[in-house]
C-alpha cells in the first residue's frame, strides 16, 4: 500500500526552514542588520508554520500533523526547554543592567551603577548600543537559531523531509566553497565581488577568512552524515551505486576550500574531521560485504580517492600552509607570548569574578578594556624605542567563544546551553542504531567544532551559529526517524 503524501504543512517548514539554511550561506555572515534580522524572521516563519492552527487540509492525511499535535511535540522537546531558559536568561540581562558607558568614553568606558539601580540577585548585564552589540542583539542572535531548530524539529516528520533539507545545505555549501576559490583566482577584495570589505582576508561570502572556512567545517559534517547515510542505504538494498558517490567529490571540494583558505583553525580541524572520515569510509567500506565484492565499486572508489587527492595537491600550495603555520615548536615555546592566549588567560579571569551569572550577554567588548589596560602587549599596537608603547588596540571578540560564553552567561546560562546541547548526544545515542557510522561522524564533528570553537570566535557570527543549530537539528532528526520507522 502506498504510504500517504506529505502533508503541506511539512512542505511549508521544509521550504521555510530550508530557504533559512541557505540564507546562511549567502547572508554575508549574518554581521549586517537586514541579514541578522532576516535570519530571526526565517526562524519564526519556520516555527509558526510548524506549530500555528491552520486549515484542516494544510495537516494532511498520514496522521503525523495537527494543529495540537505539533505543539504538543514542541512542548515534549527537551532543547526547546533548555533553550528558552537561556533565551529567558539573557532577557532579565538584557533588563537588568549593572554598568553603562560613560559619557566621554572612547570608544566604551563602563562604569558600575549603583546597588539601588538594579536588582543585585537577578543576572545583570550593561547598557550597550544595539548596532554594535547588546543583551538584545544577542538575544536576536540566539533566538534566530533556536526558533528555526523548534520549527524544524516539531514540522518535520519524514526522513524525505530531513534529507531535502540536509542537501539544500550541503549543496548551498558547495557552490560557496567554489565561489571562494574564484574569488581567490580572481584577486577581488569584495564579498561576491560586489560588497566591499574592510577585511581583505575573506573567504567566500564571509568578511573573515576564519570563520568562513569554519562554515565550510559545518559542510564537511553534513556531507559526511549524508554521505554514510546513503552508503548504509545502499548496502541494505544490495545496489553498488548511489548519492554517496557525489558526497564524496563534494567532501573532496570543500576540503580543497578551506585548505586554500589559509585558515590555521580550518586547515588543522578540518583536516582532522576529515582524516576521521576516511578513516570510517574505509573501515565501513571493508565491512561492506555487498559493495566490496562489485569490481566496479572498488574502482570507482580508488578514482575518488585519486580524485580527492589530485585536487588538494593541484590546486593547494603546501608551502602556503606551512608558511602560515610557521614553525609549529617555535610557536608552542612562545605561546606565552601569544596575544590570543594573553586574552584567554584575562577572559578567564574576568569569568572567575562573575562565575555564576556571567557579566550579561554582549557585555565582552564593553568590560574587557577594563582588564586589558593592564597588559600593555595587546593594550597596544606596539613598542617603540623612542616613543615606548604606542597605538591602541580594541577587540571586539575573544577569538575564543568557549571562555567568552562563560564570561558572559556564567555557569548558569552556559549550563542551559549545554544541557540543549547534551540531548542531541543523548539522541543520537538511543535512536540512530541503524546509522552508527553516521552517528560517529556527528558525534566527531560536533567535538571539532567545539575545539575549533575554544582558539577562535565562531559563534559570534550569527550565520555560522543559526547554521549550526540547524544543522544539527536536520542531521540528528534524519537519523532518529530512519531509526524509528522507515519513512518515504
Amino acid at each position: 500500500m502506498r504510504a500517504p503524501t506529505i502533508a503541506p504543512r511539512e512542505w511549508l517548514v521544509v521550504v521555510l526552514g530550508g530557504l533559512s539554511l541557505v540564507f546562511t550561506t549567502w547572508g554575508l555572515a549574518g554581521v549586517q542588520m537586514w541579514s541578522l534580522h532576516t535570519m530571526f524572521a526565517g526562524g519564526v516563519l519556520t516555527l509558526c508554520a510548524a506549530i500555528a492552527p491552520l486549515p484542516r487540509w494544510w495537516n494532511g492525511r498520514d496522521g503525523e500533523h495537527g494543529n495540537s499535535k505539533n505543539l504538543l511535540r514542541l512542548l515534549k522537546f527537551p532543547f526547546f526547554w533548555f533553550s528558552l531558559l537561556f533565551l529567558i536568561y539573557i532577557t532579565i540581562q538584557g533588563l537588568n543592567p549593572a554598568w553603562e558607558p560613560t559619557k566621554d568614553s572612547f570608544p566604551w568606558k563602563m562604569k558600575e551603577l549603583e546597588p539601588a539601580d538594579y536588582i543585585t540577585w537577578l543576572p545583570t548585564g550593561a547598557f550597550g548600543e544595539y548596532a554594535h552589540m547588546n543583551a538584545f542583539r544577542a538575544l536576536v542572535n540566539h533566538a534566530a537559531a533556536f526558533m528555526l531548530v523548534w520549527g524544524l524539529w516539531a514540522g518535520v516528520r519524514r526522513r524525505q523531509s530531513a534529507l531535502i533539507l540536509l542537501w539544500a545545505f550541503v549543496v548551498s555549501g558547495v557552490c560557496m566553497a567554489l565561489v571562494a576559490i574564484l574569488q581567490k583566482y580572481s584577486g577581488t577584495d569584495s564579498v561576491l565581488w560586489m560588497v566591499q570589505s574592510g577585511n581583505l582576508k575573506l573567504w567566500g561570502t564571509f568578511f573573515y577568512r576564519n570563520q568562513g572556512a569554519a562554515y565550510l567545517v559545518l559542510v564537511l559534517i553534513a556531507s559526511a552524515v549524508l554521505y554514510f547515510y546513503h552508503f548504509n542505504q545502499a548496502e541494505r538494498r544490495g545496489q553498488t551505486g548511489g548519492p554517496y558517490m557525489l558526497l564524496f567529490l563534494f567532501f573532496a571540494l570543500v576540503c580543497t576550500s578551506i585548505a586554500m583558505a589559509l585558515s590555521r583553525g580550518g586547515i588543522l580541524f578540518g583536516g582532522i574531521l576529515a582524516l576521521c572520515f576516511l578513516t570510517l569510509v574505509l573501515v565501513r567500506w571493508l565491512s561492506s560485504h555487498s559493495l566490496r565484492s562489485s569490481l566496479l565499486v572498488s574502482v570507482l572508489v580508488a578514482v575518488l580517492l585519486g580524485a580527492g587527492a589530485y585536487s588538494v595537491f593541484k590546486y593547494v600550495s603546501l608551502e602556503a600552509i606551512e608558511e602560515r603555520f610557521g614553525d609549529i615548536g617555535e610557536t608552542i615555546d612562545t605561546a606565552d607570548k601569544d596575544s590570543r592566549v594573553i586574552v584567554s588567560k584575562i577572559v578567564w579571569k574576568m569569568a572567575q569574578e562573575e562565575l555564576v551569572f556571567g557579566w550579561g550577554a554582549g557585555t565582552w567588548r564593553y568590560m574587557f578594556p577594563m582588564y586589558q589596560k593592564s597588559y600593555p602587549r595587546i593594550y597596544y599596537h606596539g613598542y617603540n624605542w623612542r616613543k615606548g608603547w604606542h597605538g591602541r588596540r580594541y577587540y571586539k571578540h575573544a577569538h575564543n567563544d568557549i571562555l567568552q560564553f562563560l564570561c558572559e552567561y556564567g555557569i548558569v546560562g552556559c549550563a542551559f546551553l549545554l544541557l540543549a546541547w547534551g540531548y542531541w548526544g543523548f539522541s543520537l545515542l538511543v535512536r540512530s542504531t541503524g546509522n552508527v557510522s553516521a552517528a560517529l561522524i556527528l558525534y566527531v564533528g560536533f567535538a571539532v567544532v567545539l575545539g575549533h570553537a575554544f582558539l577562535d570566535f565562531l559563534f559570534q557570527s550569527p550565520a555560522y551559529w543559526v547554521a549550526l543549530n540547524g544543522m544539527l537539528c536536520v542531521a540528528v532528526k534524519l537519523l532518529a526517524l530512519h531509526d524509528e520507522r522507515a519513512r518515504y
